[in-house]
């Protein structure tokens, strides 16, 4: 998928007002993330004209996609959105919780900043259905018919980025990874699932893994890695005994690369990876100075989400109209690999 002619279509989508699917698109479905399995909930989803509120952790540039993606299909839909971003914290979140209510809004997307306490989110919208995106919360329990997931399986994020960065290894007859690992917020379940997830698949892989320092919490920011990395270098870490640099998302893969640059190391032999195929994550790998990363469909989440909120609100089946499998209260958007080969089918 490209995600710039993608964003394109959802816009275009705006002159298409109740038409769930689009207006004649010929991509495919899995894509938009809708099709036209229409039902009389169905049909009363598409006449829906309410307020949708889009709670944001904090609008780095992944959750700013996810909001100019809902955006884009909120638009195409005919309904109004209104996003804010908490900066990371789960008490203006609530806020913005309590605040949608007070609003008049129908329904809430939200992107949780601590995963442990959905359950004070769904206690704070009372009647109003909650659609949790991106960020799954910890007790899946609290999930049912009136409060869904969409968002992509963690389980296979860090499987991938290992797979790929084995891939790479053992294409330059590599079987050792002397690694620095720079992780996202402690604490959160992807950040626990990918860095577990990426050594897991190097081990069933053949290749062993050696950190060459403790993992760092860089908090999924570019900003904290690239200071991360200098400091490391200042301290008299040898860059020279590294061969690979593993990020749990692009932000802080680019910012290291940019941190290497600025020390004048020499990067021929360090493979770098990370996860969400962001725009210059994207331009990093054709460049070549990142290996490869694992794409989280920004466009597919928003939009899923978008129309679920639409369906809770209006009684539908949480799932009407959208074409990704949901299994247990959870709609899944598959993540996908991407490396030199097929990065232009992404950029």
């Amino acid at each position: 998928m490209k995600m710039k002619k993608l964003l394109a279509m959802l816009m275009a989508g705006a002159m298409c007002v109740g038409m769930l699917a689009g207006c004649g698109s010929t991509t495919d479905s899995k894509d938009e993330g809708t099709d036209t399995k229409g039902s009389a909930a169905g049909t009363s989803a598409s006449n829906f004209d309410g307020k949708i509120s889009f709670i944001i952790s904090n609008k780095d540039e992944f959750q700013s996609a996810l909001d100019q993606s809902a955006k884009a299909a909120a638009q195409a839909r005919g309904i109004e959105l209104t996003s804010v971003d908490c900066a990371a914290d789960q008490d203006r979140e609530l806020e913005a919780v309590q605040a949608a209510v007070q609003n008049g809004a129908d329904a809430i997307v939200i992107i949780l900043a601590d995963d442990t306490r959905a359950d004070e989110v769904i206690e704070a919208a009372g009647d109003l259905p909650v659609v949790f995106v991106n960020r799954t919360p910890q007790d899946t329990s609290v999930l049912d018919e009136k409060h869904v997931y969409v968002g992509s399986d963690e389980n296979d994020s860090g499987v991938m980025q290992g797979e790929l960065l084995a891939e790479a290894m053992k294409a330059d007859d590599e079987d050792t990874a002397n690694y620095i690992m720079l992780q996202g917020t402690a604490g959160l379940l992807h950040t626990t699932k990918r860095s577990e997830g990426v050594l897991n698949a190097l081990k069933e892989a053949g290749i062993t893994a050696n950190a060459v320092t403790e993992p760092v919490d860089c908090g999924y920011d570019r900003s904290a890695a690239m200071d991360a990395v200098l400091s490391m270098i200042a301290n008299g870490q040898d860059m020279s005994k590294v061969n690979v640099l593993i990020a749990n998302n692009d932000a802080m893969a680019l910012g290291a690369i940019e941190a290497l640059r600025q020390s004048e190391v020499d990067m021929a032999g360090i493979k770098v990876v990370g996860v969400d195929g962001t725009n210059a994550g994207l331009q990093a790998i054709i460049d070549g100075t990142m290996t490869a990363t694992v794409f989280q469909n920004a466009t597919g989440q928003a939009t899923a989400s978008v129309q679920a909120a639409i369906n809770l609100a209006s009684g539908a089946d949480a799932d009407e109209n959208i074409s990704y499998e949901m299994k247990d209260n959870n709609i899944w958007i598959p993540f996908e690999k991407i490396t030199a080969d097929n990065v232009a089918d992404y950029y």
